[in-house]
């Protein structure tokens, strides 16, 4: 099997790279990513691209049809995925996350690819009250990169061809990863733990969230790689996450405080409600997830 990951070197990439050579040891595995943040490694002697063939140097925007001759799969992982920088700088992220995700989906069809993963997210349900969300349920994104995620997802959906199309609405990533992001909920409180000695939440803390460890997201890119489309339909939109892993977001930052004794949190009781707020109904989810708090 051949397959092209594009956004390889971002936080998601070096696990889902490690993956599919542990699955498929004989495939050829290609990344391609503009390298913004190749250098910032978190403390490995070896690069995570040692688990590929080759890696391509390029902006997903300007990306050469000619690369994608011969694939049996393209995985898009390239994204403006960090809301303040999606907000601030709106049409940039329109055009990464959606218009270019989409370009790249139509050029791997006429090519002939088989497969196209697509890393969505499950900001698109945003401020969702009554109960967990359902892939069929209503979307309601509060940030720009929310919506670009919707707007992928339907171009993709009207994609007319027989590749095989599998949307995967994420819950938020946590975990430990060769280029490690500290902005995300669960990560961003442990490292303030551990630099700090304390935690403090902007919020009331109320507000819900469904966490996914990134080598559980790295394990369903794996299985959609090479889902069959009598699986599930040609496209498919799947909510990656679990049922028993949804938290308040106090309810992290305690759990982190309690792990690392002595870490003081404070939760600013009197700020604004944090409208994003959604449960995540994960039945549909076609693994057996590890990630807890």
């Amino acid at each position: 099997m051949r397959v092209l990951i594009v956004g390889n070197m971002g936080y998601v990439g070096p696990a889902v790279s490690a993956q599919l050579r542990r699955t498929w040891p004989q495939s050829i595995l290609h990344g391609f990513d503009n390298a913004y943040f190749a250098h910032c490694l978190t403390g490995v002697a070896r690069l995570p691209e040692r688990a590929l063939d080759i890696q391509f140097f390029g902006d997903v925007r300007d990306f050469s049809d000619g690369l994608l001759a011969g694939y049996d799969a393209v995985v898009q992982l390239a994204a403006i995925s960090n809301d303040p920088m999606g907000d601030r700088f709106q049409d940039v992220t329109l055009d990464i996350n959606q218009n270019a995700t989409v370009a790249l989906a139509r050029a791997a069809s006429a090519a002939g690819v088989k497969h196209f993963v697509f890393a969505s997210s499950c900001s698109i349900y945003g401020v969702a009250e009554g109960g967990p969300r359902r892939e069929r349920d209503t979307l309601n994104p509060v940030t720009t990169y929310a919506k670009s995620k919707i707007g992928a997802e339907k171009a993709l959906e009207q994609i007319d061809s027989a590749m095989t199309v599998t949307c995967l609405r994420f819950a938020t990533a946590c975990g430990m990863s060769d280029r490690l992001r500290l902005d995300l909920v669960l990560n961003d409180f442990v490292a303030s733990a551990m630099v700090t000695g304390k935690i403090s939440i902007l919020s009331d803390g109320t507000p819900w969230r469904p966490l996914i460890d990134t080598l559980d997201m790295a394990r369903a890119v794996d299985w959609a790689v090479s889902r069959s489309p009598d699986n599930g339909g040609r496209y498919l939109v799947v909510n990656v996450g679990s049922n028993e892993r949804n938290y308040q977001v106090r309810q992290i930052a305690e759990a982190v405080a309690q792990a690392l004794p002595g870490t003081a949190l404070n939760i600013n009781t009197d700020s604004a409600v944090d409208s994003r707020s959604y449960h995540l109904e994960g039945s549909k989810n076609p693994l057996a997830l590890s990630c807890s708090v």
